[in-house]
């Protein structure tokens, strides 16, 4: 599959409407029974089937993962199974605890400039491209993508329809010394449960995009096609005109959402995740998880 360059007056083919939810708008997130049914089966499918002990994959990380992965039993235990060995490649051996906020890896939180939320009222993860992870910060590196991760799903709207994902590539310098972990890096960043509903790749070079094109007909025998049908390349231009301007980086012309510290609004944001309980509660057969899922309208 290869990815083509739109333009500001193309239109997106990608449509809201499937991952629209019928919960209610708010500030805090409610599990329904049906999701922490859910997280209760992946945590006993990665204890039992993979040897995975609950100390290397917290509540909140396991909760955000599942709904991510629209309650999907096995596809769930599989992702954070890959998930927790290229964390340990990448100096994570211990995985991702319920202490969400690590400060020894907020610098590493520097290629995501403050952003606000899109035109559906979900967060934008907008990132500044190119740059290496040295072997010294590979921990670091992980942790803050995790707590990033985390945060911009701190919220009912984001989290269960997705957010919008925007890679700002204009500032890369080719000619950068590659390290030598720039496949694991890669490899951990596309093994994070997520499902952003689009993927603009902005001011990429001819160069770059044809070896983002052809990492991508690599991702495609992993990856489903209604995702990779969300990936456009665009001019940055582009990119900020599919977002509010009041949520743009503040670099790009924007307001940044209103964030003045993009740390401390991780931060913040980590504290309002809600922990599950998922140690009451028997857990459903698969029939009845199908009945939850088909009453919360998750597809």
């Amino acid at each position: 599959m290869v990815i083509k360059e739109i333009s500001r007056e193309d239109t997106f083919s990608a449509s809201f409407s499937d991952s629209e939810s019928s919960y209610p708008d708010g500030s805090t997130i409610i599990y329904s029974d049906g999701e922490l049914d859910a997280m209760r089966q992946v945590r006993a499918k990665l204890t039992t089937d993979h040897g995975i002990e609950s100390s290397r994959v917290g509540s909140v990380f396991l909760a955000v993962a599942t709904i991510n992965c629209k309650l999907r039993v096995d596809e769930t235990a599989e992702k954070i199974v890959k998930l927790l060995g290229l964390m340990e490649k990448l100096g994570c051996p211990d995985g991702i605890d319920d202490e969400l906020w690590k400060p020894d890896a907020k610098h590493e939180l520097h290629p995501y400039p403050p952003v606000g939320t899109d035109n559906r009222g979900c967060s934008i993860t907008w990132i500044r491209g190119g740059n290496r992870v040295s072997k010294e910060e590979e921990r670091n590196h992980a942790h803050a993508c995790i707590m990033q991760y985390l945060s911009v799903h701190a919220d009912p709207t984001t989290l269960r329809n997705g957010l919008s994902f925007i890679i700002d590539m204009s500032g890369k310098d080719d000619k950068q010394a590659k390290v030598g972990n720039e496949k694991t890096v890669q490899a951990f960043y596309q093994a994070i449960p997520q499902r952003p509903q689009i993927i603009l790749i902005a001011g990429s070079s001819f160069i770059m995009r044809t070896i983002i094109n052809k990492s991508i007909k690599l991702a495609s025998l992993f990856i489903k096609q209604k995702v990779l049908g969300r990936i456009h390349f665009v001019s940055v231009d582009d990119a900020l005109s599919r977002v509010p301007l009041k949520s743009a980086p503040v670099y790009c012309g924007g307001e940044g959402g209103g964030v003045k510290c993009y740390k401390e609004w991780v931060k913040e944001r980590l504290g309002q995740l809600t922990k599950p309980d998922l140690s009451e509660g028997p857990e459903q057969s698969a029939d009845n998880l199908a009945d939850s899922l088909a009453q919360t309208k998750i597809e």
